[in-house]
């Protein structure tokens, strides 16, 4: 008679399962830096298939993750407890910009708090079961928070967390006592994710109200934003277009979303903002099909976008609005791929007005002619290839590359939110979501004195962008709009920086030709960073920037 022996339960650690569940999404590197709370998940991490990249600080770690997310789907940092709070900035823009971020933060041990809470990087926990004050911080930019304080639920609270990031596209937070780390848990079989469905009824209503109204306009245009880049929707948003031939325009946060050489594609729309051309285009029609857009002063052209057609169509991830109808009980997702399937006998007539010129002259450098914040980006739209990525900080040169004809996801910028210094550890971010693409960040020289120690982290991992430095001695954004010493930096020599990295390549230029021959270089050679300064004069500002100082002043001696 065979001897019956018991099957041991399959187990796995709290960490490792949650290392697990990232990696089961996509995730290959985690962002962080290193402190004694959060050590033991680091060398966790080293043992992991995902790579723990080490950045110079906090903030930069939780740039670099987000602009690793909105390629990738999905980002994550870590940091130690109290310290690491240094992170709330990125991790708010990510909540502002939609942008699914994973927040891993180290805490003290059960244990040791509970013989002593007088410990280092704690904020407050005398007299209480554990220290909250970092959790409620989390709680006001965060989708959802978890703390693995108990095995028992460890797992759960993982995907819970996860699939709440995935779902609505923000961050979310993880506390981790790091006694907890090891603890030995069941393996779990999570289910596969089920999100929320529309209500059935409510759907076929809404659609019914598009479907009436389209067939009674001429002239409809779409209007997208970062939303349909953040839930995947592009591919059902060019059905929709495609099948009844309706011209698309882009927000300035969305722009991208598709590619701008599609021959339905205007150009981007921001009220007063935006090029003339495609400002008397969009505000001539008369059905506004708004998808995804965050109608925020940036993207309105400080609220000056006119959107009185008479029928308006609204969609985002909180709401679907029908001329004031308004559906809660429809999911954005749900609507936008369901716009194809309308039963509608039309097709609008869409000839791409001829004064409509969606990309820049073609760039001819002049010998020794000394160049301009506008030939800056007519030389990068000469040069730009489909393997290129733009990322762009906050300042001129997004204001300046707003204006660049640009491939599918393939700009990423921080146009709502707006912190300076997001440029330079977004692009390494980028650069590792997505390493056989060249990814060029642009940024200005105050934005650049933010966060420039993050090339180190480039030098270290052997990473190679391009970063492209508009050096025009200040903060070229605020001085348009009110002149002080406040405005001023001290000059730097920034392209001796790769000279103190001792890796990279650094170049000044001055010249039309100068700048088209660094490009030139710059993106022709792979293996290293290049760092490229444009050395413009300080009232020297791209058109983009010009239109937005006017509305700026405009508006302020309205107000």
């Amino acid at each position: 008679m065979a001897v019956q022996t018991k099957t041991k339960a399959k187990t796995t650690t709290i960490g490792k399962y949650l290392l697990d569940r990232l990696h089961a999404h996509g995730v290959e590197h985690i962002f962080g830096l290193p402190g004694d709370y959060i050590l033991r998940f680091d060398k966790l991490i080293e043992d992991h298939p995902i790579k723990l990249i080490n950045a110079t600080r906090e903030n930069t770690a939780g740039y670099m993750a987000d602009g690793y997310a909105r390629l990738r789907g999905l980002g994550v940092a870590c940091v130690t407890y109290g310290v690491g709070i240094n992170i709330t900035n990125a991790v708010s823009q990510a909540f502002v910009e939609s942008s699914p971020l994973v927040v891993i933060s180290g805490a003290a041990g059960i244990e040791e708090y509970q013989i002593s809470p007088k410990l280092h990087h704690l904020y407050n926990g005398e007299g209480l079961e554990r220290d909250n004050t970092q959790l409620e911080i989390f709680q006001k930019i965060t989708v959802a928070q978890a703390v693995l304080d108990n095995p028992a639920t460890a797992a759960q609270e993982i995907d819970r967390a996860i699939e709440a990031c995935l779902e609505h596209k923000k961050p979310v937070y993880i506390e981790f006592p790091r006694d907890q780390v090891d603890a030995t848990i069941p393996l779990p079989h999570p289910e596969p994710f089920q999100r929320e469905a529309s209500d059935p009824e409510a759907l076929r209503e809404v659609l019914r109200e598009v479907q009436k109204i389209l067939k009674n306009c001429n002239r409809p245009v779409i209007w997208v934003g970062h939303e349909i880049q953040r839930y995947g929707l592009a591919d059902a948003v060019l059905r929709f277009a495609e099948k009844y031939h309706i011209p698309i325009v882009s927000s300035l946060l969305g722009k991208s979303t598709i590619s701008e050489y599609h021959p339905l594609y205007v150009g981007l729309y921001q009220g007063e903002l935006s090029r003339e051309e495609v400002r008397d285009f969009v505000e001539n029609c008369d059905c506004a099909i708004l998808l995804g857009v965050n109608l925020n002063d940036v993207n309105t052209g400080i609220f000056s976008a006119v959107l009185e057609q008479e029928n308006k169509i609204i969609s985002t991830s909180s709401s679907t609005e029908i001329n004031h109808h308004l559906y809660k009980e429809v999911l954005f997702s749900d609507f936008v791929g369901s716009l194809c399937g309308l039963e509608l006998n039309i097709c609008f007539r869409f000839d791409h007005p001829a004064c409509i010129d969606r990309s820049f002259p073609d760039f001819a450098a002049k010998k020794g002619k000394k160049i301009t914040a506008s030939r800056v980006y007519e030389c990068i739209q000469k040069h730009l290839k489909p393997e290129h990525i733009i990322v762009s900080d906050f300042g001129d040169c997004l204001f300046g590359s707003a204006d660049l004809l640009v491939e599918q996801n393939s700009y990423l910028s921080n146009s709502y939110f707006a912190a300076l210094g997001f440029g330079v550890p977004a692009t390494i971010g980028a650069q590792f979501a997505l390493p056989k693409k060249r990814v060029i960040g642009l940024v200005g020289d105050g934005a650049f004195q933010m966060t420039c120690m993050e090339l180190s982290t480039a030098v270290r991992y052997n990473i190679d962008p391009v970063i492209i430095l508009i050096n025009n001695h200040g903060y070229a954004t605020e001085r348009p709009i009110l002149e002080g010493e406040f405005n001023e930096l001290v000059d730097w020599k920034y392209s001796e920086i790769p000279k103190v990295l001792q890796k990279g390549v650094g170049i000044h230029v001055e010249t039309e030709d100068e700048f088209d021959k660094a490009l030139a270089k710059a993106f022709s050679t792979r293996g290293e960073y290049f760092i490229i300064e444009v050395e413009l004069d300080k009232t020297d500002y791209s058109p983009g920037l010009k239109r937005f100082c006017k509305l700026i002043n405009i508006k302020g001696k309205s107000s």
